[in-house]
């Protein structure tokens, strides 16, 4: 009887081992999966945001209605959607008028920012006779920072 016992208990301790291993397998395998596809989507997605970048060519106000008129560059290697173009004057966000599409690279695109409180947002320093004013009641000049949809932002003093 004594050796059944003992064959019985190293049958047991090797079902507890096999057991642990399997647990300790199942468990690494769901954690090493979860960390490859998060790792694999922060790649994806940094790699995108390296790819796609632009120069924000010209910004100019237009005094007589209330419109900037802006000109980008795409100088990235990935195309840049329209739709994903945010504008702000001074820091606060104006609407623009860039249609939907994408910006292929190499490519300028040219379009207005509007809304009927611009003229009162934009400050333009305007030089003549060794004299500098600006055109509202800011006394700075005014930035125009545009920001495409992976972050990346661009700004430039708005000339009148």
């Amino acid at each position: 009887m004594k050796g059944i016992s003992e064959v019985i208990a190293i049958i047991l301790i090797l079902m507890i081992v096999i057991a642990l291993a399997a647990l300790a397998y199942t468990w690494f395998s769901g954690i090493f999966a979860s960390l490859t596809g998060t790792a694999s989507t922060s790649i994806t997605q940094t790699t995108q945001q390296m790819q796609a970048q632009f120069i924000l060519e010209n910004a100019k106000n237009n005094s007589a209605t209330p419109f900037v008129t802006l000109t980008i560059r795409n100088t990235g290697a990935t195309d840049i959607k329209r739709e994903s173009l945010t504008t702000y004057v001074n820091d606060r966000l104006f609407t623009n008028d860039a249609a939907t599409g994408t910006l292929s690279t190499g490519s300028t695109y040219t379009f207005n920012i509007t809304d009927a409180t611009l003229t009162q947002a934009i400050a333009c320093t305007i030089c003549s006779n060794h004299r500098c004013y600006t055109s509202s009641a800011l006394t700075t000049s005014s930035t125009l920072t545009v920001t495409i949809g992976t972050g990346l932002q661009q700004s430039k003093q708005i000339s009148c």
